[in-house]
């Protein structure tokens, strides 16, 4: 395999591995085992790796770089039982707006990168724009639920609230599954097109 495409390998595997660490969650007295800041740091790797493919992903690098730094401060306060958010409304807001943005150009230029290398007639560009559409559908109406004053009584928005955390997942996965078939690609068909 040439070098340039190893770098984008490992940019995907990255990628994907990112959006595992991102979703997935184990929890030891309120600890989690796999911290949302090691997804940050693997999808800032994806963006430095895949930057000479897709010269966009650049400008996330700094995007990613807060997020990393507020989530890992937020997982060394878990150790306490406190969080860093949920005390400044327009901060929260400001990083659940900040997070969106980053997925949005994220996975547009992934599904950028599929469109130039995947074989003929595979369709996976258009497949990760559409789970990216509904995963940031999923996360814009979580994060809105956990914003409402009702959201946190009541058990009708508890069910609401574990449906969509649920879906949010099932998209997230989705997401990383093309990631991976995408990744694949690099591995196995030297003939694609170079950039």
């Amino acid at each position: 395999m040439n070098p340039e495409r190893e770098t984008l390998y490992r940019g995907l595997s990255h990628a994907a591995w990112g959006y595992f660490f991102l979703h997935i969650h184990f929890k030891v007295n309120n600890v989690d085992l796999l911290p949302v800041f090691v997804g940050w740091l693997l999808l800032l790797s994806a963006c430095r790796k895949l930057c000479g493919a897709r010269r966009d992903l650049a400008l996330l690098r700094p995007l990613a770089v807060l997020m990393a730094a507020w989530h890992g401060v937020d997982w060394l306060l878990s150790w306490g039982n406190a969080r860093v958010g949920g005390h400044v409304l327009f901060l929260d807001l400001l990083v659940a707006v900040a997070v969106l943005y980053f997925h949005f150009q994220f996975l547009t230029d992934m599904a950028a990168l599929a469109e130039h290398y995947q074989p003929e007639e595979s369709g996976l560009d258009g497949k990760l724009c559409r789970r990216r559409t509904v995963y940031l559908l999923v996360c814009t109406l979580v994060d809105i639920l956990l914003e409402l004053p009702m959201a946190r009584v009541g058990e009708v928005w508890g069910y609401i609230g574990v449906g969509l955390a649920f879906a949010g997942i099932v998209a997230a996965l989705f997401i990383m599954a093309a990631l991976f078939q995408l990744r694949r690609w690099f591995r196995e068909a030297e003939g694609s097109p170079e950039e």
